[in-house]
């Protein structure tokens, strides 16, 4: 027996139940956890961390996934035990669609339209930033009413900016205004402000965190697919471009978007205001990895220890298939074969959420939810509620709870449309 091993057995501390597959740099947990030795020639191998499970031999860096899954995506309970998630069985939700009904009052009240801005949290979650006060100020003094100078371009306001409009009707059960104007594919990082008529065209705020003002304007077409579309830094540059593009395919309003894409321009140049496209480039500086809407996770991360994220046990592809299956099996017999193999990416990302890898629940939990499909509805509010909750991201984790509780498609999701 080599002396590495006879000091391994003589070794007090507990056995770490991963063994040599342990990739674990904490010098908390190794304190705590002894680990069998390896072959020298194997742990020179590769002296970095790795996931255990990963597909690959290089270790991950935050920013974009190799080429190959760069190309296939169009650019995730609170954690208490590694045993509890290990045994946590995935099961699809059986309960059949049910009709919303939200049961509003008959008459209703609306808030003043010159109410305090600080309801704004209270009652969305988030702050709106200061270019959505300065478009509202901006598009009311073009001569007509806000509603009409947006409707001349095919545009309308919707969500926080019916605040603005007076148009918000005063609700006792305030959870109600996370599901106003959400569309089916939004995330909680996605606010709707904008819409484009009889259509599921909408324009809005995506930020990280609720803290945070915004990270960029982008758009969406809940009808297609789930994918966030990055346009701006402001409301201004991201009007502008839909403007841009409104003019080539719509000749009918080829007019009015001119005449509104030369008084934007005149505004942003006195007042300072980029109307450049949103770099992508930029935004993979500040991501771990990009999701299935294509808008990037970001969470903190350490270089050093490589603590924050790991990649999921499967790639964006292979979910993609796992999903179709699901939808498209005709017996329970190939579903339960789609949730056996989905176990495992999740038990896996359970286990790195433990671990401190908390962008890993959160991408699994997001992949999930733009699948779309109600049996795994559940599962992903599990995995969002809990890696929201370790990020200190409440507010998110209530947002996607009353989505997923009132998930609705169409082009009308008004709070006042839905009960018509």
């Amino acid at each position: 027996m080599s002396d590495d091993w006879q000091e391994y057995i003589n070794d007090a501390r507990t056995v770490c139940k991963y063994g040599t597959k342990c990739y674990q740099k904490n010098a908390e947990h190794h304190k705590q956890f002894k680990h069998p030795p390896v072959k020298r020639k194997e742990a020179n191998r590769n002296k970095r961390r790795y996931s255990p499970y990963a597909r690959t031999k290089q270790p991950h860096l935050p920013g974009p996934a190799n080429a190959e899954e760069e190309k296939e995506v169009k650019i995730e309970t609170e954690s208490s035990s590694k045993a509890e998630h290990q045994n946590t069985e995935i099961k699809g939700d059986k309960d059949k669609e049910v009709p919303i009904i939200l049961n509003l009052p008959e008459d209703l009240s609306f808030y003043d339209k010159d109410t305090d801005k600080s309801i704004f949290k209270e009652l969305f979650l988030i702050n709106m930033p200061d270019d959505f006060f300065n478009f509202f100020e901006f598009i009311n003094n073009l001569g007509k009413s806000a509603e009409e100078s947006m409707a001349s371009v095919n545009l309308e306001l919707i969500g926080p900016f019916d605040l603005l409009l007076g148009k918000l009707p005063i609700l006792e059960d305030k959870e109600l205004y996370l599901i106003h104007w959400r569309f089916f594919y939004d995330p909680p990082e996605f606010q709707a402000v904008l819409k484009k008529k009889r259509s599921e065209y909408h324009i809005g705020y995506f930020r990280d965190t609720p803290e945070q003002d915004t990270a960029f304007v982008a758009s969406n077409d809940s009808a297609k697919d789930c994918h966030i579309t990055v346009m701006s830094k402001n409301i201004f540059g991201a009007v502008y471009q839909y403007l841009q593009n409104e003019k080539k395919y719509s000749p009918f309003t080829a007019a009015p978007c001119q005449k509104l894409m030369d008084k934007i321009k005149s505004y942003a140049e006195e007042n300072n205001i980029s109307l450049e496209q949103f770099s992508m480039k930029d935004r993979l500086k500040q991501i771990v990895t990009k999701s299935f809407h294509g808008a990037g996770i970001a969470v903190p991360y350490n270089k050093q220890t490589q603590l924050g994220y790991r990649r999921l046990a499967e790639t964006d592809a292979s979910l993609k298939k796992l999903f179709t299956s699901l939808e498209n099996a005709t017996s329970q017999e190939e579903k339960d074969k789609v949730f056996s193999d989905l176990q495992v990416v999740i038990t896996n990302a359970s286990i790195a959420v433990d671990e401190c890898d908390f962008g890993t629940g959160l991408e699994l939990g997001i992949d999930l939810f733009c699948s779309g499909l109600k049996e795994l509805h559940s599962i992903a509010l599990s995995n969002l509620t809990a890696a929201y909750t370790v990020l200190s991201r409440q507010q998110f984790a209530q947002i996607a709870q009353t989505h997923l509780k009132y998930r609705r498609k169409g082009p009308k999701m008004s709070l006042i449309s839905s009960q018509k």
